[in-house]
Order: structure tokens, then sequence, then C-alpha cells
């Protein structure tokens, strides 16, 4: 009798240290639980990229109430305006409920970090979206980065369809709702009054910032943000 109990304690204790031990190397997906969406269907293959970022890179989003899960894989994809985060536990792409969330964010290979915020646009096609936030304040400067699913010449994809830009600029100011801008000059400085289209002119002369794409508009808009220069908004 007591050489049977001696045998069933270090059978007990090995079974516990070993039940310790699958827990712990277990992959364990803790946002698993959090992240509440639909399992993504893939997309017709055709010409072109759906997606903002080619691959997954980890990320944060953030819910409704603040709260915050970070280091996930996240894609964006801008054809379906729609956030998908890779869940290592299921070997699964989960599209995030829209709704669920106030925003996003994930680190580019190059360590850029881009920013998306989740607003109601009333304008055409109205509804909840995505933008992605290139300049934050008091009056916002945001991109709409959707793609589209349009005919092509068959030269250039054979099945006739193609994924293309269709990349939408606005700023935007709580209360006043947004402004569509187009990535040059002269919209930029439709925006001011015309005493201070002079004064933007300058100043962007003296910082040497020429407008001929989307990141020099950013400057440009962040050097007139810095001076204080009025927008008319």
């Amino acid at each position: 009798m007591i050489n049977r109990i001696l045998f069933i304690i270090p059978f007990f204790v090995l079974l516990a240290a070993t039940s310790l031990f699958a827990q712990e190397e277990s992959p364990i997906d803790m946002n698993a639980e959090t992240v509440k969406g639909k399992a993504f269907v893939t997309y017709p293959s055709y010409s072109g990229e759906p997606f903002l970022n080619l691959k997954f890179q980890l990320g944060e989003i953030e819910f409704l109430d603040g709260t915050k899960a970070s280091n996930l894989g996240l894609r964006y994809s801008s054809y379906r305006d729609e956030l998908i985060y890779f869940n290592e536990y299921l070997s699964d792409q989960i599209v995030i409920d829209k709704i669920s969330l106030k925003g996003f964010s994930f680190n580019e290979l190059n360590g850029e970090k881009r920013i998306f915020r989740r607003q109601n646009y009333d304008g055409f096609i109205n509804g909840e979206r995505y933008f992605e936030v290139l300049s934050d304040g008091p009056i916002s400067l945001l991109a709409y980065r959707k793609v589209d699913l349009e005919t092509c010449d068959p030269s250039f994809s054979e099945l006739g369809l193609a994924y293309k830009q269709s990349y939408s600029y606005y700023m935007f100011a709580p209360g006043k709702g947004y402004s569509l801008l187009k990535i040059n000059r002269n919209s930029l400085l439709s925006k001011f009054d015309r005493p201070n289209q002079r004064l933007v002119k300058k100043t962007l002369r003296r910082n040497r910032v020429m407008i001929t794409d989307e990141a020099s508009f950013v400057l440009a808009w962040n050097v007139i943000k810095e001076n204080g220069i009025a927008i008319n908004f």
C-alpha cells in the first residue's frame, strides 16, 4: 500500500509539471478574445494592389473605450476600407469590426509610423471611413486611401480589370466638417484669404518648399501651421 502511494505522488507531480510547461509553451493569443470581426475572404486576383501595406506589419488598435491592443499583425485594405488582423493562434486573417474601433496605427519597414482614425464622412457616399492622419491639430490634414476596381486595357490586365488608386485628401475640423484638397500649390493657396496667400508663398519660398507630391504637400502644410498662418475654413 505504501509503495503504491509513493508511486502515485511522483506521477501527479510529473503530470502537474507537464501541464504547466504546456501552458507556458502554448501560443495563446489574448487578443483573440478582444478583437471582434469576421474571417477574411481573399479578393479576386487582378493587376494592381488592393492593400496599402503589402505585408502584415506590427501595429496597435484602439477601441471605442480607449483601451488598446498592441503588437498585432495588421494590414489595411484600401479596396474595401477595412483593417485585417492576423491571428497567430488561429493562423487566420480576421477583418476587424470597423464600428468597434477609434483607430489604428502600424509601423512601416522603414520605421515610419502611420496613424489612421475612424470618422464619419458626410459627403458623397457617406459613412464610416478610415482616414490616415497626415497632420493633426485643430484643423487636420487627412487622406482617404481608396483603391477602386476599374476596367482597363486588356494589354495591361488579361481580365480587363485592375486595382487603381483613387486617393482623396481633406482638411477637417470638428463642427465644420471636411473640405476637399488636391495635392498641388493652387489648391493649398485657395484655403487662405488673399493677404495670407502672399504670406504663404513667402513662407514656403523662405523654407525652400516646393509642392510636387504628397510628401512635399504635407511638409508645406506643417510649415504653414508652424508659422501660425490662419486657414480660411
